[in-house]
C-alpha cells in the first residue's frame, strides 16, 4: 500500500509540478523504487495519458480536478494490467485516496472505476486523428505535425513498437570481452552489441559502473560517435552529461573541449570524466549560440548534440509529451538553428560537423540542416 501512496505522490509531482518521471520516482525512494508493480504503474499511467484522458471524458460529465484524475488513471491502469480482481483493484485505489487525504472523493472514484471495469475498457475514439493520438500517446497537435512532415509514413512511425532497453558500454581499457565475462559470471541477462551490451538489470554491474569500467550509454549515442574517423581534436558544444565527449576522448586519445550552458551541467561532465578516468577533456561553461572568435576554424570535428523535443526517446521518457507545446517546439527549433549557425564556424577546412538530436521530426534534423 505504501508503494501505491508513493506512486500517487510521484504522479502528482509529474502532473502538477512538471517534474520529470525519473526525478519524481527517485524522490520517493523505497519502497517505490523496489516495488516493480508500483514503479511500473507510474510509467504505465503516463504511457496511457491520452487514452485515459479520453476514457475519463466519456465516463464523467464534468472533468474532475487533477488530483482526482491521477487516482482514476492509477485505477484504470490497475484494472487493465494487474492480476488483481476488479473489486480488489478498485479497493486499493479507494484506500490510497484516503491515505493521501482525498477521502472525500472515494465514493466518486469508486463509482467511476467500477463503471470503467464494466464498460470503459473498450472505449476508443472513432475519429481517425484522435484515435492515432490515443494509440501513439501524443497530443493531437503533435499527431498533425507528424502527418504534415511525414505524410503517409506518419501512422507507421507513430505506432511502431517502442522498445525500452538499457545499453552499457565498457571503458576501452576494460574491453567488451571483459564486460561479457563479468555479465556471464553474474548470471545477468544480456545481448551483445558492437559497442557493448543491452542488459536486463543495471544493478548486476553496479560495481563496474562505480569503478569506471563500464557506463550506461545508449546504442544510438555510441553509434553517433562511431561516425568520426579519428579527428585531431573535437569541440562538443552541448556536452552534458558528458557521455559522448568521454567516449571520443577515450577512443581516439585526443583532446576534447566539452561545453554546456550552465555550471551545474559542466559539473556533470567533470564527474563523468573523473569516474571513467579520462583526463583529456577541457570542460567549460559556454552558450553555444554565442560565437567565440578564438575557436573559429580550429577544430577538425565539432559535435552538436542539440537540445531537442526528445520525441525519439519516448520509450524511455514518455513524460516528454506532457510538457510539449507548439510554441515550445518552435522555440527549440529556433535554438537549434542558432547553435548550428555558430557550430559550423568552428570547423576548420576539411573537418566534420556532426549534428544529432534524439528527435525523429524532420524539422529538427534533415530539414533544418538543409535550410
Amino acid at each position: 500500500m505504501k508503494a501505491l501512496v508513493q506512486a500517487y505522490h510521484a504522479l502528482s509531482d509529474i502532473y502538477l509540478k512538471g517534474s520529470w518521471i525519473s526525478e519524481a520516482i527517485k524522490k520517493q525512494g523505497a519502497p517505490l523504487l523496489e516495488s516493480k508493480g508500483s514503479y511500473r504503474l507510474v510509467y504505465g499511467v503516463v504511457e496511457h495519458e491520452y487514452l485515459y484522458e479520453y476514457r475519463i471524458s466519456r465516463l464523467v460529465e464534468k472533468s474532475p480536478k487533477a488530483a482526482v484524475k491521477i487516482l482514476l488513471k492509477m485505477g484504470m491502469y490497475l484494472l487493465d494490467e494487474s492480476t488483481l480482481p476488479d473489486y480488489a483493484a478498485v479497493n486499493e485505489i479507494a484506500d490510497t485516496a484516503k491515505k493521501v487525504g482525498k477521502g472525500g472523493v472515494c465514493a466518486f472514484v469508486n463509482a467511476v472505476l467500477r463503471r470503467y471495469a464494466k464498460e470503459g475498457k473498450t472505449l476508443y475514439p472513432t475519429e481517425p486523428d484522435l484515435l492515432l493520438s490515443v494509440r501513439a500517446n501524443l497530443p493531437l497537435w503533435l499527431v498533425k505535425r507528424y502527418q504534415k512532415e511525414l505524410g503517409a509514413d506518419a501512422e507507421k512511425r507513430l505506432t511502431a513498437p517502442r522498445s525500452v532497453k538499457t545499453h552499457v558500454r565498457p571503458a576501452f581499457s576494460f574491453g567488451k570481452e571483459a564486460l561479457y565475462k563479468a555479465l556471464s559470471e553474474r548470471n545477468a541477462t544480456f545481448e551483445k552489441t558492437e559497442y557493448g551490451a543491452y542488459i536486463g538489470e543495471v544493478g548486476a554491474i553496479s560495481d563496474l559502473l562505480k569503478e569506471g569500467k563500464a557506463t550506461v550509454m545508449s546504442w544510438g549515442s555510441a553509434d553517433i560517435c562511431s561516425a568520426l574517423d579519428k579527428p585531431e581534436n573535437l569541440l562538443d558544444l552541448c556536452a552534458a552529461p558528458g557521455g559522448k565527449s568521454v567516449y571520443i576522448a577515450e577512443k581516439f586519445g585526443i583532446k576534447v573541449i566539452a561545453c554546456d550552458l550552465y555550471e551545474h551541467r559542466a559539473t556533470l561532465i567533470r564527474a563523468y570524466a573523473e569516474r571513467m578516468k579520462v583526463k583529456d577533456i577541457q570542460v567549460c561553461v559556454q552558450d553555444g549560440r554565442v560565437l567565440r572568435e578564438e575557436w573559429k576554424d580550429s577544430f577538425s570535428a565539432v559535435l552538436l548534440d542539440a537540445p531537442c523535443s526528445g520525441l525519439g526517446s519516448l520509450s524511455s521518457n514518455p513524460d516528454i509529451v506532457l510538457n510539449r507545446t507548439e510554441k515550445a517546439l518552435a522555440d527549440i527549433i529556433n535554438t537549434q538553428k542558432q547553435l548550428l549557425s555558430v557550430a559550423c564556424r568552428y570547423v576548420k577546412k576539411g573537418g566534420v560537423l556532426l549534428y544529432a538530436t534524439c528527435s525523429d521530426l524532420p524539422s529538427e534534423n534533415a530539414d533544418l540542416v538543409r535550410e
